[in-house]
């Protein structure tokens, strides 16, 4: 990833070379729109998030790591494609969602799936949009080796305050698999160790085989 100039930023912005984190220079909190300029202003190799009133640089990930996150999106694709019908949407790390939260929030996670009718109640020019508004019923996330397990359980959290229906978070550094769903308006989660498999309750008839991926 190349560095930043004074010149991309400047003069409303800031970045912490340490945290990676990106502020307004007033100290105002960040807007969607603050968002949207930034991501125009710096070259495409620059992938942003935007939580917490500041925007955020991910890192790139290693090679191991992306390669299990190209196993689990074409897993996940091959029953997206056999279920036409129930889906509106699947979209890998490359896919940004502005998730609807009390504070402006634009998210990609490693793998995505909004059901059909989710998406369906996009307009044609609302799904054409960089950060659509809608949040996906299933997302998946691969640990890599630059984030805890603590920093990645609390950006799971996160997707399912915004409306996620399932979410997986897959640890290949401790070989488990942390499931989240909504129980009685409340959010639930349990590990397993060792998983060889994983059946979702959202898409139907899905089940993630996790070889080469944990």
């Amino acid at each position: 990833m190349s560095e930043f100039t004074y010149e991309e930023l400047a003069p409303h912005y800031q970045l912490d070379r340490n945290s990676l984190e990106i502020t307004r220079v007033d100290c105002v909190p960040v807007t969607l729109e603050d968002f949207k300029e930034i991501t125009k202003k710096l070259p495409p190799s620059h992938n942003l998030e935007l939580a917490a009133n500041k925007i955020t640089v991910k890192m790139p990930v290693s090679a191991l790591t992306g390669q299990r996150e190209a196993y689990l999106i074409g897993r996940i694709t091959i029953w997206c494609e056999n279920n036409p019908l129930l889906v509106g949407l699947v979209g890998s790390s490359n896919v940004y969602y502005n998730l609807p939260l009390p504070n402006p929030t634009v998210r990609s996670p490693d793998a995505s799936v909004v059901l059909a009718a989710r998406w369906g109640a996009l307009t044609r020019n609302e799904q054409e949009e960089a950060f659509p508004s809608v949040t996906p019923n299933f997302i998946a996330e691969v640990r890599s080796v630059n984030d805890s397990w603590q920093f990645c359980h609390d950006k799971m959290l996160v997707y399912m305050d915004a409306g996620v229906d399932e979410g997986i978070l897959i640890d290949p550094i401790d070989r488990t698999l942390t499931c989240y769903r909504i129980s009685r308006n409340n959010i639930v989660w349990g590990t397993r160790n060792n998983p060889r498999s994983f059946t979702s309750r959202i898409l139907n008839g899905f089940v993630l085989n996790l070889n080469n991926i944990i």
